[in-house]
């Protein structure tokens, strides 16, 4: 068990963790930890949380690719474009980029080292968010935005 992340601000909300709480084994071998604590969270680390939750979720559902594998995927393929359309420094060094590494298949290698979500905007990841669950959701079954508390 990776862990499991709720946040609460409706009594079904915590419902809905109590009754997952009951369903999780416990033993002397393998304890789980409990704690509950008031969630002051940024928005930023909410979108990575839950970014990081789909590319683990795409990858377990396609059984294909890695969830690095994915990241990459949607870095190049939702989060370049973004960028490219509104940081004239990103967009002047990924041309210099793309002469050096021309193949989709080089540039989707790159995605593991070359910052792309990491230097986006809260509005910014917000759109690349919304353009992943559009595509890769139709495909399989993400978790709702909304349980870490964002509307994308």
């Amino acid at each position: 068990m990776n862990g499991d992340f709720w946040i609460l601000k409706t009594d079904s909300q915590k419902a809905d963790a109590a009754a997952h709480l009951a369903t999780v084994a416990v033993s002397h071998d393998k304890p789980c930890s409990v704690k509950i604590e008031l969630y002051t969270e940024t928005r930023r680390a909410a979108q990575n949380r839950l970014s990081h939750m789909w590319y683990s979720e795409a990858s377990k559902q396609g059984k294909d690719y890695t969830a690095g594998q994915v990241k990459c995927f949607a870095k190049l393929n939702y989060g370049v474009p973004i960028l490219l359309a509104e940081d004239a420094d990103f967009a002047k060094y990924w041309e210099k980029l793309i002469t050096i590494f021309p193949t989709y298949e080089e540039q989707c290698e790159l995605m593991e080292r070359w910052p792309v979500t990491s230097i986006m905007t809260v509005k910014q990841m917000s759109r690349y968010l919304s353009d992943f669950q559009r595509v890769i959701g139709g495909k399989y079954q993400l978790t709702d935005p909304a349980l870490l508390g964002l509307e994308i």
